[in-house]
């Protein structure tokens, strides 16, 4: 069956993330990106199996600990958190949850496309997608899936998408969620002072999502 979309994917969204959650999310990205980057500032880091990886992983991996935390500590209101393992359990992902949907955290080359194809998440859009039910016109009940994707420029963040893919690469829809009133972030100063606790945090929690286990 051809995935679709839910009827109206800007009420669904609003619906499970609300816009007060959603203005959230934009700053945890960016403090994501300089995370990676006051990482890669650290000798000890680049000297650890993770430092090898490409800046792109890098990021991609630091979103995920970011909004990780801000689910963990309640900031995020109704969404969960949960590590969870690809098919051959050879690596583990960030999901975020609601009771409805299911939200997979994704870096892409820019804000048209969704995420690179991987197992887990071909997976994830089968299982957890909404199908038409063209016989009876109506959406099953079925959890929902919605992708958010991010990237850079010049390593502010250019955008932030949040929608449900087509499982072809493109969206059946999307917001931008830079687009949206969303917080500013703290000062210089409070910022490398969140960057500098965290630090420590970013490496145990990378090392619980490492293919490897954490053990390099």
């Amino acid at each position: 069956m051809e995935i679709s979309a839910p009827v109206d994917v800007a009420k669904f969204i609003d619906v499970e993330i609300a816009r007060p959650v959603r203005s959230l999310i934009v700053p945890c990205v960016q403090q994501a990106y300089e995370l990676v980057d006051a990482s890669l500032k650290d000798i000890s880091f680049l000297n650890w199996a993770l430092g090898k990886k490409h800046m792109g992983y890098l990021d991609n991996l630091a979103v995920q600990f970011t909004l990780y935390e801000a689910a963990k500590s309640g900031a995020l209101n109704n969404i969960e958190a949960s590590i969870v393992p690809n098919r051959t359990k050879s690596a583990y992902h960030v999901e975020l949850k609601t009771k409805n949907v299911i939200i997979c955290i994704n870096r892409a080359k820019n804000e048209h496309v969704t995420a690179r194809k991987a197992i887990y998440r071909s997976l994830l859009q089968l299982n957890n997608q909404y199908y038409w039910n063209f016989g009876e016109d109506e959406i099953l009940e079925e959890p929902g899936y919605l992708e958010l994707t991010h990237n850079h420029s010049n390593r502010n963040v250019s955008f932030v998408n949040l929608g449900v893919p087509d499982g072809k690469g493109k969206w059946f829809n999307r917001i931008d969620l830079t687009k949206e009133l969303h917080l500013v972030n703290q000062t210089k100063k409070e910022m490398n002072d969140i960057v500098r606790v965290q630090l420590v945090k970013f490496k145990e929690f990378a090392q619980g999502v490492q293919g490897d286990g954490g053990k390099n």
